[in-house]
């Protein structure tokens, strides 16, 4: 067996670094939403990565504050059981 058959593979820093910023979105925005069961936390795989691309530079639990309600297009995947419309502002 040769050494580089042992070697892991180096982490990927980046993806990992939006990774976590995408999560301390999600759990924001779940934290203020007054009806957590509507919400789908898959719906920010969808999104996250969006957002993330955006606005990476910012806090992103400020910007789940910011924002929150304001989910656009992405309404449909955030609240599956909602009608669509609700709180369909097209977030900047």
């Amino acid at each position: 067996m040769s050494t580089t058959e042992d070697m892991a593979p180096a982490p990927n820093h980046a993806l990992t670094e939006a990774l976590a910023w995408i999560s301390k979105f999600a759990h924001a925005w779940k934290a203020i939403e007054p009806a957590p069961r509507t919400l789908s936390i898959d719906g920010f795989i969808i999104w996250g990565p969006v957002l993330y691309e955006k606005h990476k530079g910012e806090d992103p639990v400020m910007l789940a504050q910011q924002l929150f309600g304001k989910s656009g297009a992405y309404c449909t995947y955030l609240y599956p059981g909602r009608k669509s419309g609700t709180g369909s502002n097209l977030a900047s």
